[in-house]
C-alpha cells in the first residue's frame, strides 16, 4: 500500500476539465469600431478595450502554464508514489 495517496484517477478529470476552460477563454479582441467622431470619450473606450484584451490574453497564458506546472508535479508524485509503493512491497 502507498505511503503517498496519490490517486490519478481522482486528479485527472479536474486537469482536463480545467484544461478546457482555459482553451475555451475567448481572448480575440472584435474590434468594436465607432462611427468616424473623434471624441475622446471613444478614444478612451477603445484604449481600454485594446489594454482589457492584452491583460486577457496574459493572464490565459499564465493560467495555462500554472495548469501545466501543476499536472506536472501531480505526474511527478504519482511516478514517485508508484516508485515508492514497489519499494515497499
Amino acid at each position: 500500500m502507498s505511503e503517498i495517496k496519490v490517486m490519478k484517477s481522482e486528479v485527472e478529470p479536474a486537469f482536463n476539465d480545467l484544461r478546457n476552460k482555459i482553451q475555451a477563454l475567448n481572448t480575440d479582441n472584435p474590434n468594436c469600431h465607432f462611427s468616424s467622431s473623434k471624441l475622446s470619450l471613444t478614444d478612451k473606450i477603445e484604449e481600454i478595450e485594446k489594454s482589457y484584451y492584452e491583460t486577457l490574453k496574459t493572464y490565459k497564458e499564465i493560467l495555462t502554464n500554472i495548469e501545466q506546472d501543476a499536472w506536472e508535479s501531480i505526474e511527478s508524485i504519482f511516478h514517485t508514489d508508484q516508485r515508492v509503493s514497489k519499494m515497499m512491497k
